[in-house]
């Protein structure tokens, strides 16, 4: 598949099928995402699998606190993704750059690189960031200093559950200077 169909077929879903989704697939899902670029080299990112059911189904329930996300629970993976508390900068660039802090746009675009592998291989994922983050760390054994961002639904989409994007048109969020 070419980058362009990829970016087509990734959507958020909401209805999952209860296959599983293989360990050797998630694997490349979280790989994809390793390589992802980053400040520095700075890689502030980790990755929480969690399949084991009694445990997904907890951290399905944090996902629901309000009132959304009830799809969670059919998610056969749940992968918390979390901000280092101390990425490895080059030395002076938080005193450079102050106004800055990188972790953000890099979990994104690991986060990114996570979800379009998984569309590429035929998989359906969901971003989901409504959760309060010290019950997500304390289910999850995450580090005090750590800050969970996001968690990503995985799993095969159940039938029907493809839909067409809606998406604005480009002249309503570009603008060129020449």
């Amino acid at each position: 598949m070419k980058l362009d169909e990829i970016i087509l077929k990734r959507q958020s879903c909401r209805s999952y099928d209860t296959k599983p989704a293989a360990k050797e697939d998630i694997l490349k899902c979280l790989e994809a995402a390793r390589l992802a670029p980053s400040a520095c080299n700075s890689q502030p990112w980790k990755f929480t699998v969690v399949t084991e059911p009694a445990t997904k189904a907890k951290l399905a329930s944090l996902l629901q606190i309000v009132g959304g996300n009830k799809f969670a629970d059919a998610a056969p993976v749940l992968v918390a993704v979390s901000e280092d508390e101390c990425p490895k900068l080059m030395p002076g660039v938080l005193q450079k750059w102050s106004c800055k802090h990188f972790a953000h746009g890099d979990i994104g675009i690991a986060v990114a690189h996570f979800t379009l592998k998984a569309a590429e291989m035929g998989l359906a994922t969901c971003i989901m960031g409504t959760f309060e983050d010290k019950d997500v760390k304390e289910l999850l054994n995450i580090p005090e200093g750590d800050t969970v961002r996001v968690v990503i639904a995985l799993g095969y989409p159940a039938d029907g559950s493809v839909r067409e994007k809606n998406r604005k048109k480009l002249d309503e969020i570009v603008r060129f200077i020449d």
